[in-house]
């Protein structure tokens, strides 16, 4: 037998402890032809995908998605979803008011900076279970299926924004993940003919969603930090060695000199020349 230690319940996920009531609960079968934007005034909605694909179009985005997945639209939030290309999909929809989540606008699931399409995937089962369950309830006549319904409308709603919250959290593990092993990369090969199509593809993804995610991470497209390392390298070489600057220049990834030069003097401010007489200019006073 599965034993359940409760440890205490601190602060419920609802403010003031106030239950949500649930407006409506329907299984829907989604049509090629598009469904207008709309939005909901005075209620929020949940929509589970819960058999095929389609498509969503929600906070000025529009993502592809598939059975398990779902969608919190807040209240005044336009969204619409339907399906193309031959797709078919049943989804789950069911409005919520008087919804109060702690820290949340009324009618508001999530704040305008997280997501509201959510990639959950076999996660979303438990969630599909209550909602089954709620939508049962709600077609109960019993004097006590109201009652029921709010509770079951909570579970629902708690469930979901946990699995919101641990697929963002995933969505900036890997992107965080992409970012550190894009940048050892870029450390080892900063000296090499590179491109950023090759970088993406040894990293396993498109360019656009590489100089996103690294931009994001490090302040600078990928591009960009190979110019800054191969410059900084440049600049130790001019201090500390009595290279040539075109052998410098090739053993900072430079074939041309010309351009080095100018990719230099954008960066430093003067020619490497200049930097290299300058650099050992103050080296020498300072060991007089």
């Amino acid at each position: 037998m599965l034993e359940y230690i409760t440890q205490g319940i601190g602060r419920g996920g609802f403010e003031e402890g106030r239950l949500p009531v649930l407006l409506h609960i329907e299984c829907v079968q989604l049509h090629e032809t598009r469904q207008a934007e709309h939005f909901h005034a005075d209620h929020a909605e949940l929509i589970l995908i819960q058999k095929g694909s389609c498509q969503v179009r929600v906070a000025g985005g529009q993502e592809a998605v598939q059975a398990g997945d779902f969608v919190l639209c807040s209240a005044g939030e336009p969204h619409a979803c339907w399906t193309q290309d031959g797709e078919q999909a049943t989804v789950i929809s069911c409005g919520f008011t008087r919804l109060l989540c702690r820290g949340r606008e009324e009618n508001c699931f999530l704040e305008q900076r997280e997501r509201p399409i959510v990639h959950a995937g076999e996660g979303s089962q438990a969630l599909e279970q209550i909602l089954l369950s709620l939508m049962q309830a709600a077609q109960d006549a019993h004097e006590q299926s109201q009652e029921i319904c709010s509770y079951l409308s909570a579970a629902a709603i708690l469930l979901a924004l946990r699995l919101q919250r641990a697929a963002e959290e995933q969505i900036e593990q890997a992107r965080y993940s992409l970012g550190i092993r894009t940048q050892l990369y870029l450390d080892r090969h900063y000296t090499e003919p590179l491109t950023l199509d090759g970088i993406a593809q040894a990293m396993g993804v498109s360019k656009y969603h590489l100089d996103r995610v690294f931009l994001a991470g490090a302040g600078c497209t990928p591009v960009q930090y190979i110019t800054r390392r191969r410059i900084a390298r440049a600049q130790a070489l001019l201090a500390s060695t009595d290279q040539s600057i075109q052998r410098i220049a090739l053993q900072c990834g430079y074939s041309s000199y010309t351009y080095f030069t100018s990719v230099f003097r954008k960066h430093v401010g003067r020619s490497p020349g200049d930097y290299r007489k300058i650099i050992r200019g103050i080296a020498g006073t300072h060991k007089t």
